[in-house]
């Protein structure tokens, strides 16, 4: 399958290679896989997939946007014509900034001029996916990156959906109920986890919560062992990929 969700033969493992089905034949006459009652992976799969909801069911819509506004990362939905149709907290947070990325006219727009051009083709109809490094107006904010996907309606009028990730630093606590619900971690190891969130060095996120450097150092081993990583930087990935509401 690719990109676009368009399928021209059977990808049985997702490596990408498609295969040829045959039946055997009877009597001269080629017979489907569908008609003989095989079952392989390829039909399977497409007999088990669940069928979209009707895109008029406005309990559906409704329910797909409160959804997306749960989401940690900046969520665009925008038009053929790249006109923004909806945005989720997280994106109109971090568009308020002004930080590389702005909303002019309804529109997404980015203080990059080779951004902007990049995105503009995209919007044209250059094919495939865009992924873009977005610098702000100084270096003293980390660059976020977007990713510029094509869209299927089921009208056949198309569009984009925009995704933007926060860069490490300048972030909300994650609440202490997710970390322990989540990853088991203790109100202690839950304030250590945080603090390094937010941008603190260990040293500091250490004289924050009033324990010795050493001790944090062990509470950030047990931390580790629970969330099944092994360095500081795959924490903080893995705070950043997951939930930060119930």
């Amino acid at each position: 399958m690719d990109e676009n969700g368009s399928r021209k033969g059977l990808d049985v493992d997702g490596s990408g290679a498609r295969i040829a089905v045959r039946a055997a034949p009877r009597r001269g006459r080629a017979v489907s896989p569908d008609a003989c009652g095989l079952d392989g992976p390829g039909h399977r799969a497409k007999r088990e997939a669940p069928h979209p909801p009707r895109a008029r069911s406005k309990a559906v819509c409704d329910t797909a946007f409160a959804t997306l506004e749960k989401l940690n990362r900046g969520v665009l939905l925008l038009d053929a014509a790249g006109v923004v149709q909806f945005m989720n907290r997280a994106a109109r947070v971090m568009l308020s900034r002004g930080h590389g990325l702005s909303l002019r006219t309804r529109r997404l727009t980015f203080a990059s001029a080779s951004s902007q051009a990049a995105f503009e083709a995209c919007l044209a109809g250059k094919p495939g996916n865009l992924l873009l490094r977005v610098s702000g107006p100084n270096h003293a904010h980390r660059a976020y990156s977007a990713l510029v996907s094509p869209l299927e309606s089921p009208d056949g009028a198309g569009g984009f959906c925009v995704f933007i990730h926060e860069p490490l630093g300048r972030q909300r606590p994650v609440p202490a109920q997710v970390l322990r619900q989540l990853y088991g971690l203790t109100a202690a190891e839950a304030r250590l986890v945080n603090a390094l969130y937010v941008g603190q060095s260990l040293q500091l996120a250490a004289a924050t919560g009033g324990i010795s450097l050493n001790t944090a150092k062990t509470v950030l081993k047990r931390v580790f062992v629970k969330c099944e990583v092994g360095t500081q930087a795959e924490l903080l990935q893995l705070l950043s990929l997951g939930p930060r509401t119930l």
